[in-house]
């Protein structure tokens, strides 16, 4: 299924207010904080929980830059990378390029 440009617009604007203002994302802004972000200047650009509680997804920062962060079942990061090539998110994070045009508009800043 293919979602729509407003309906990606609508994921990316409802996951960001969830990790600026939900306490069950307070772990998503620790890992922020520990690399030098403040949830105010990021975008939650998607993100996917596992059964054993692991976590995956993307931030888009200011720059815009893409990161992807993997969170493991014991709350340990597996993964945090920069992405340069926005189109290998595209399967399993369809929203990251709306993210991206939404960081550059300005939008939820």
């Amino acid at each position: 299924m293919h979602e729509t440009e407003a309906e990606l617009r609508l994921e990316v604007s409802e996951l960001t207010e969830l990790l600026r203002e939900d306490s069950d994302f307070a772990d998503l802004r620790n890992l922020l904080a520990a690399h030098g972000l403040h949830e105010s200047e990021v975008l939650l650009a998607g993100l996917i929980g596992g059964e054993d509680n692991s976590q995956y997804g993307v931030f888009i920062t200011a720059g815009p830059q893409s990161l992807l962060f993997e969170i493991g079942p014991s709350n340990q990061l597996v993964r945090w990378e920069q992405i340069q090539d926005v189109d290998a998110l595209a399967k399993d994070f369809p929203a990251v390029s709306v993210g991206i045009a939404m960081r550059r508009a300005g939008e939820l800043a």
